[in-house]
């Protein structure tokens, strides 16, 4: 068993990995031994149909909250029979010589360190979405799974739909003309998570320091699980939540392979009585790609108080949509095109498979497990980094933003046409929602230049001071993996 400073294991994974069984090639006989981190949520997806997958067998299963860890293992054992050994601490199943391939269904904060270890200890990984909690993490996590030959998989599943990837190709290619703007959209109906005065005792079944791990142990929530998405020290926000399935989809649509060279942002937390959550509930953010103008929209509030409606833009609640000289796309997992005058031209569709989309970015992995290959990945960390690094420049220009009047905020970025048409229906949505607009404050982005090839924010030293985060040891993504 390895302690909690792993006794040295940076210097030497590389020799042991070079006569362990982590480094066995799987050959089309050879059962993929995979064990579950995170047993909430997704984790639980992944927990019951991996184990689906021929040649794929589940063996463990890791949770830091005892009554999750116990559910879900029973949940499992009674759908496939046998037993799943269970484990509380991460660490462990990296040095379980039985297990090859973990998953990460843990919250952000944990997705680079967990990688990393990972990928020390010689496993594969597929880590969820976004692949991590900061740009310099990913940066660190590319460098591990290339050292140490790992074959990491981010679940950004939409990367596995072969006739949507298709339809992009055809798109870039000029089917519909010049790709003029991409607007996402996430417009998600949530609700206020209560207000705490005081920080407050986690759940007596979980070991707070080891869901903690990089971050600060405080809980300042009523709910433990979930909510940990709308504070900075451990979430991203619904930027960091969902932007990356959304901003993969933009990204894809241009064929742009590499950062945008500026970041904007525009947003704030409206209409709850939440006082303690720190991310924004209502975004819009702007991004300078080469290739086309892109600006995704996020929106938690209902399209007008007093009702349950999510809202709409073109008939479209979350996916995106893309203005051409010749016509448009709209969609998300499946998409309609139209011609300029709104004629439906044709459907986008196919089979997505089991579990949104899942099952098949699943299959991926496995092909790319016993390949070798990480160029058979459908989304390998260099691409989760570009799709999930954009939330976090949208949220660096959010948070190094200032207080202004809505009206100024919306009349300052009236200089970019898709981004202010974005901007005055933010307004109007906001007055929907009986907001006074007229004295209300938002928070105006600063304005950012970006590096594409330095990954710096050339213009802003508080802009790169965000880049990384402060590290509670002993739980510190290494500088040398």
């Amino acid at each position: 068993m390895v302690s909690i400073s792993r006794r040295g294991f940076l210097a030497s994974a590389a020799a042991a990995a070079a006569i362990s069984p982590w480094s066995r090639v799987m050959g089309a006989n050879s059962d993929i031994r995979v064990a579950i981190i995170g047993a909430n949520g997704i984790g639980k997806t992944h927990l019951m149909n991996f184990q689906k997958i021929p040649g794929v067998r589940v063996v463990g299963l890791c949770d830091v909250d005892s009554t999750v860890l116990g559910t879900r293992a029973a949940e499992f054992e009674k759908a496939f029979g046998g037993s799943i050994k269970k484990y509380e601490d991460l660490r462990h199943v990296f040095d379980d010589p039985g297990v090859d391939v973990v998953v990460l269904a843990v919250p952000n904060h944990w997705h680079a360190l967990g990688t990393i270890w990972a990928c020390q200890a010689g496993k594969d990984v597929l880590v969820e979405k976004p692949c991590s909690y900061n740009i310099w993490e990913a940066q660190q996590m590319i460098k591990a799974a290339d050292k140490y030959e790992r074959i990491v998989q981010v679940g950004i599943q939409r990367r596995s739909l072969g006739y949507l990837q298709e339809w992009f190709k055809e798109l870039q290619g000029g089917a519909l003309g010049k790709i003029q703007s991409v607007r996402g959209l996430f417009y998600s109906r949530r609700q206020p998570i209560g207000t705490v005065d005081k920080p407050v005792a986690p759940p007596a079944t979980v070991n707070i320091d080891l869901w903690s791990g990089p971050a600060s142990t405080e809980i300042l929530r009523k709910q433990f699980h979930y909510d940990w998405h709308w504070f900075w020290e451990t979430g991203n926000g619904e930027l960091g939540n969902n932007g990356p399935h959304i901003l993969d989809l933009c990204r894809t649509a241009i064929g742009s392979n590499e950062f945008p060279s500026s970041v904007w942002s525009v947003g704030g937390r409206f209409g709850w009585q939440d006082d303690n959550g720190q991310t924004p509930n209502t975004h819009i953010i702007n991004y300078g790609f080469k290739e086309a103008p892109v600006v995704l929209e996020i929106r938690n509030l209902p399209a007008k108080a007093g009702t349950k409606d999510n809202n709409k833009y073109r008939d479209l609640s979350v996916g995106i949509v893309v203005d051409c000289e010749g016509g448009s796309y709209v969609g998300f997992d499946k998409g309609t095109v139209y011609d300029k005058d709104g004629k439906v031209i044709k459907k986008i569709e196919g089979d997505v498979g089991g579990d949104g989309g899942r099952q098949v970015h699943r299959e991926n992995f496995v092909k790319a497990l016993r390949s070798r290959k990480t160029s058979d990945l459908n989304c390998s960390v260099p691409q989760g980094h570009l799709s999930s690094s954009l939330c976090h420049m949208g949220n660096i220009s959010h948070r190094l933003g200032e207080q202004v009047v809505l009206g100024e905020a919306i009349e300052k970025i009236q200089s970019n046409p898709i981004f202010g048409d974005a901007g005055n229906r933010l307004a109007e949505h906001l007055k929907l929602n009986d907001l006074s607009t007229d004295s209300l404050k938002i928070d105006l982005g600063a304005a950012l230049a970006f590096d594409p090839e330095k990954q710096v924010f050339p213009e802003s030293k508080a802009a790169n001071e965000l880049l990384t985060r402060n590290y509670r040891k002993p739980f510190v993504v290494p500088e040398n993996v």
